[in-house]
């Protein structure tokens, strides 16, 4: 008798092919880990998840069956995120593109959409929570006499425009959402006190979505934000998936985004960002080049790349993969030129953490990339 063939199911890190064990083993899918290296490059890409071949409609149902998990919320079960997109808003038309994109992203992924409003007094420190009936319990506030009235007035008054500002854009959504068909996707609100970029890091934080959503200003009106943007800021600091659309990008659905770039560290990190964004959109049918960014790579960098990408096309044959090299001292310019001439449509870019310091002197990829382009981007936290 012929034994039993093993098949991949998936590649993760090793914690999160533990997790995803854990899970099929509990439907009774018998599982066994393989070490990965792409054969020439020295990638290290983590550990092949197997399984019985007899096992695959199971499997596949485990991971990818609504009733389940859906594939992406797999993802961010075994990521310890919850099943959102969060979609911070300022009750600007910006606010409504982000939400056009996130209510998208949200029905594609099975998510459900959380709209986050801050706003700022220097008085309170707190939090309420938005609903069709307005309610909600001030935090004590320090001091006495007329100056604690005064700022306990102010306070009511701030969250009651924010209330009423809320209403109002939530009308307008809800038109957009219609004409746009996607008035099936249910949603809540929250409304906090705090300076934005604090309340959105401290929300993934403490509640990590799955992914945030922020609309961006156009290149043409940048200029005087350079500093203290709260985009940017949230993209050096959050370690959740990043996906901003700028006020003036073309945008009609996700589906057509196709052309893509992937900004690749010829490491682990490139195989399991790749798969993981592959199986939660369904094997896309979209043209990805892979442009590597590592100055430590070492030599033969087209060589690398060049085997990441042939192990990118011969398993997921639905997309297609390419890959540029652009020198060092000519990596702004040259990138500039294929931009003009490919059309991209949408910038993928492995985001590292880094300290205030860092950020100030030697800001990120994503941070640049915010800044100098009119595109789509997604930063995935690495």
């Amino acid at each position: 008798m012929a034994a039993e063939k093993f098949i991949t199911l998936a590649i993760h890190t090793y914690p999160h092919a533990v997790t995803l064990k854990k899970i099929l083993e509990s439907h009774g899918v018998t599982v066994k880990f393989e070490s990965l290296v792409i054969s020439g490059t020295g990638i290290a890409s983590g550990v092949r998840v197997k399984i019985l071949e007899t096992d695959l409609p199971l499997a596949l149902k485990i991971t990818e069956s609504a009733g389940t998990f859906p594939s992406a919320k797999l993802e961010m079960k075994m990521a310890g995120s919850y099943a959102t997109v969060l979609i911070p808003v300022d009750f600007s038309s910006d606010s409504l593109l982000a939400c056009r994109a996130g209510f998208e992203l949200a029905r594609k992924l099975s998510l459900h959409p959380v709209l986050l409003h801050a706003y700022v007094t220097p008085y309170f420190n707190g939090n309420i929570g938005y609903t069709d009936s307005f309610s909600g319990e001030l935090a004590p506030i320090m001091g006495d006499g007329m100056d604690a009235m005064e700022a306990m007035e102010e306070e009511i008054d701030m969250q009651k425009e924010s209330h009423r500002m809320m209403v109002a854009f939530r009308k307008k959504l809800d038109a957009s959402l219609l004409d746009a068909g996607l008035d099936d996707v249910d949603y809540s609100v929250n409304i906090s006190e705090g300076i934005p970029e604090e309340v959105i890091l401290e929300y993934c934080r403490l509640t990590p979505p799955g992914l945030v959503v922020m609309s961006t200003r156009g290149v043409n009106k940048k200029g005087e934000q350079l500093i203290g943007s709260v985009t940017a800021e949230v993209l050096d600091s959050c370690r959740v998936p990043v996906f901003t659309i700028p006020d003036n990008f073309d945008f009609t659905s996700v589906d057509s985004l196709k052309k893509l770039v992937y900004f690749c560290n010829l490491d682990q990190q490139d195989i399991l960002s790749v798969d993981s964004l592959m199986r939660m959109f369904g094997y896309p049918d979209v043209d990805v080049t892979l442009i590597p960014v590592n100055d430590r790579a070492g030599e033969n960098v087209k060589e690398k790349v060049s085997m990441l990408c042939d192990y990118f096309n011969k398993n997921y044959p639905t997309a297609k993969f390419s890959f540029e090299v652009f020198p060092a001292k000519t990596f702004r310019e040259d990138f500039e030129n294929y931009d003009r001439q490919s059309g991209i449509q949408l910038l993928i870019v492995p985001n590292k953490k880094k300290n205030v310091f860092s950020r100030l002197f030697n800001p990120g990829i994503a941070h640049k990339l915010l800044f100098e382009r009119d595109t789509p981007l997604l930063a995935l936290p690495v």
